[in-house]
């Protein structure tokens, strides 16, 4: 670990002589603004979103409402303090908006003279009638007490773990909110008015799209099977409901899949079936022709258009990952597009290929110019006689006959791909003179089901050697010392430290370690492992092999988090070098400062 030091710090004062740039650090995320979940109007000529920022002073994550142009070219505020506000939604004829304030409740707003009203409540998702003269919305409700509890008991009482999520809808002439699911009905996702106001279609916790009737509150299932559904979608002419589902099996992983039906429920059928992708945010077309909707595909997001006839075409081919897609009556589209060098919201023409972006906001412009940017490489290797990709990215001015320290970034609480985009984390440690590995091993989605279900009965194991293999690979591509290698990471991080002695640090972020102490919620792919008898360690988890440790290891924990202590304290009954961090609460921005600051300390020392 002193060697270690040593090199970091030459690296540091290396990267300072050359001057001008700072660098990035984590006190940058002070002063990040990310727009998120963009609503283009029905006419296509604004688009409303939110800017997403770090309040120092209340240590709190703020978002605020933004109106801008199709154009980019005139933008405002429609709100403008510290608070979050979310899920922004135009009124049909896009006169309004309507968004869950941070202040409390609906706030309604005619977009013009900026004149607000207040819907009371506290809503989880929200949607418009067709006719813009109610707001349908979720809420959970409170628990009746049980009927045996008697008045002395019920202060002791401890309160269900599960509430139950009731729909309701409100008229905008101010009368109260009133309930419209049944007693026993528990809502999933955001509700989605029919045309005809008569009825509102949602899934339930049950796994099926339902549709309730206002006029009395009866719920009849739409989808069949055991399929888990979510997002129903009506076409703009009524006919038909677009949904989208995914296998219910417990298994390491299942592609979600695109469906159609009658708006009867009947004639159900599966759209895009030959992508093999995650499709998100879909959308139909004016004409109920066409869904268009995102998908992840091996390190990049793209927009595709999926036909009745099943047949499916990709829209946009850029290197970018894209969240967020809207689309208007006209045929224009926007998303928030993350790339090497920037973080936009944009907007498109959907139905003209190939489309041409236009910037609508970039808040961090100024930030990335005065910035080095080190953008990602992507690599491939093989493993296991699979091809798997990587992407590297170095310190500015890489000087490929000098030798760099390596750190394996992993993404695995939860797994996820890395792609193109640009990731603050990424460049605080290449400009502290890291260079950052991050791969896609077996089981990434992003890459179809096939390669998903590659760990059915070893993970981890399979993909830890990917891990290992993609070491390998850098390494051997130059300019990397492979005495001074890291990993950073949770449950496959705390693997490798049982696994091998290649490393010079491992940092472990919330790693779980023993699986029975997790429980049944933890992962839904606990039920392919083969268990041992019942507490005992099992030959997946790390502290199985505890023996082996030798690693200095930094463990970050959440406040009580039973698997980091047993962690940690294993670590110190084999006297291996250990710090461990308790990082109160993960969800304030200062612990996400800290995290970034403590790993790199502990990396440098």
């Amino acid at each position: 670990m002193i060697a270690l030091r040593a090199a970091v710090a030459l690296l540091l004062c290396a990267a300072g002589a050359r001057g001008g740039d700072a660098g990035w650090n984590p006190s940058d995320l002070w002063n990040w603004h990310t727009p998120r979940d963009p609503r283009i109007s029905p006419d296509g000529r604004r688009v409303m979103y939110l800017d997403e920022w770090n309040d120092r002073a209340t240590d709190a994550v703020c978002a605020n409402l933004v109106l801008v142009t199709i154009d980019g070219k005139q933008s405002r505020r429609l709100t403008d303090a510290p608070w979050r506000d979310r899920s922004p939604r135009w009124s049909p004829d896009g006169s309004r908006i309507a968004w869950i304030s941070g202040r409390g409740g609906i706030h309604v707003m005619a977009v013009d003279s900026a004149q607000e009203s207040v819907i009371d409540g506290a809503p989880l998702a929200i949607a418009w009638s067709a006719d813009g003269q109610s707001i349908a919305f979720t809420a959970r409700t409170a628990a009746a007490a049980p009927a045996w509890a008697t008045p002395d008991i019920l202060p002791w009482l401890a309160p269900p773990s599960h509430r139950r999520t009731a729909l309701f809808t409100a008229s905008l002439s101010g009368s109260k909110p009133r309930a419209v699911s049944g007693p026993d009905f528990d809502a999933a996702g955001a509700p989605v008015w029919m045309h005809d106001g008569k009825s509102i279609l949602i899934a339930s916790s049950d796994g099926a799209i339902y549709q309730i009737r206002l006029d009395g509150g009866s719920a009849r299932r739409l989808t069949s099977g055991t399929d888990r559904c979510e997002d129903p979608l009506p076409s703009p002419d009524g006919s038909k409901i677009a949904w989208i589902s995914a296998d219910s099996a417990l298994r390491s992983y299942s592609v979600r899949t695109l469906n159609v039906m009658n708006a009867d429920g009947r004639r159900e059928k599966r759209l895009a079936g030959t992508l093999d992708r995650d499709p998100v945010d879909p959308h139909w077309s004016s004409d109920s022709r066409t869904i268009y909707f995102l998908a992840d595909d091996a390190g990049a997001t793209y927009v595709y258009a999926s036909r009745n006839d099943s047949t499916v075409r990709q829209v946009t081919h850029g290197a970018e990952r894209l969240r967020g897609f809207t689309l208007a009556d006209n045929g224009r589209a926007a998303a928030v597009r993350t790339t090497a060098h920037a973080v936009e919201l944009v907007s498109f023409p959907a139905d003209m290929p190939p489309p041409t972006a236009t910037a609508l906001a970039a808040p961090m412009a100024s930030m990335f110019a005065a910035r080095e940017v080190s953008a990602p490489e992507e690599v491939h290797f093989e493993s296991a006689g699979k091809s798997i990709q990587a992407w590297i990215v170095r310190p500015p001015h890489f000087d490929a006959a000098r030798k760099y320290p390596l750190l394996l970034d992993i993404a695995d609480n939860p797994r996820r791909m890395f792609g193109p985009e640009f990731s603050l984390a990424a460049q605080i440690f290449a400009a502290h003179g890291w260079v950052v590995l991050r791969v896609n091993p077996r089981g990434t989605p992003g890459y179809g089901e096939e390669f998903g279900r590659l760990l059915p009965t070893r993970y981890p194991g399979d993909d830890a050697d990917d891990l290992l293999a993609a070491v390998d690979s850098v390494v051997a591509k130059g300019g990397i010392d492979s005495t001074r290698i890291a990993v950073r990471g949770g449950l496959l991080a705390a693997w490798l430290l049982g696994h091998t002695d290649r490393f010079a640090a491992v940092v472990a972020r919330r790693p779980i370690v023993d699986f029975a102490l997790a429980g049944p919620r933890a992962a839904p792919w606990m039920g392919a492992f083969p268990w041992d008898d019942p507490g005992q360690y099992t030959k997946h988890s790390p502290l199985y092999f505890a023996s082996n440790w030798k690693t200095p290891t930094l463990v970050l924990a959440s406040a009580g988090d039973p698997q980091a202590e047993e962690f940690y304290q294993a670590l110190e009954e084999r006297k291996v070098k250990a710090s461990l961090v308790r990082i109160p609460d993960w969800s304030k921005p200062s612990a996400q400062v800290l995290e970034l600051e403590t790993t790199l300390k502990w990396l440098s020392q």
